[in-house]
């Protein structure tokens, strides 16, 4: 219930966070050599944690990506946030400046099939509900860092967990051999008194037969 909770706060701080990034925007991409029609928008996480975030989420719609001349494509997804077709979706992602590691600008690209790309001009509806789309980013891939960092953390706690175990049966060995030198200490302890009252006995015979030596 807590991981529930620490979850929505973190998902609420990072909605609250993108409010001080403008929203998503029209935007040119170049593609081929040509500028094409496009929406962008910064996420205030890192650029690996925003690739990871948004392959993670169509993958479980069923979708892989493929590399395509610096883009990363997804061909023939049907998302409802977009529109009642299918299309095919270019997304590219870039640090959004040296100073701002944790923040990245996302592009994307959307094409009806074979590169030819919509753009505000031929179909509004699509390309306003993109910005929407890129939009709602920020709370997705605040989620998906999270979850990420449950995983680690998890892997962590785990690990820490077993060593603890390790730690604990190496003591329980060494209490035995503990108990049992302590014993061995105990018999030798006793074996010396044994023994010495045996070699003193025998140290008196010797003196009592040596005394009978004729002088």
């Amino acid at each position: 219930m807590k991981t529930i909770k620490n979850m929505m706060l973190l998902i609420v701080a990072a909605v609250s966070c993108s409010t001080s990034f403008a929203q998503a925007r029209l935007a040119t991409a170049e593609y081929q050599k040509t500028n094409q029609p496009a929406v962008a928008a910064d996420i205030p996480f890192t650029e690996k944690t925003v690739n990871k975030a948004i392959e993670d989420q169509l993958q479980k719609l069923g979708y892989r990506g493929k590399d395509t001349k610096g883009y990363v494509t997804y061909k023939g997804v049907h998302l409802p946030a977009l529109g009642p077709d299918s299309y095919d979706l270019y997304f590219k992602t870039d640090r959004k400046s040296k100073k701002e590691k944790d923040a990245t600008t996302v592009t994307l690209m959307i094409s009806n099939g074979y590169e030819k790309f919509i753009g505000d001009t031929t179909n509004s509806q699509v390309i306003t509900n993109a910005k929407n789309y890129l939009d709602s980013l920020t709370a997705k891939v605040a989620a998906y860092d999270l979850e990420q960092q449950i995983a680690d953390q998890d892997g962590l706690a785990k690990k820490s967990s077993k060593k603890l175990a390790g730690i604990i049966d190496d003591g329980q060995s060494l209490q035995k051999k503990k108990a049992k030198l302590e014993n061995e200490i105990s018999n030798n302890l006793k074996d010396q008194e044994s023994q010495k009252i045996a070699a003193d006995k025998e140290q008196q015979i010797l003196q009592t037969l040596m005394g009978k030596r004729k002088q």
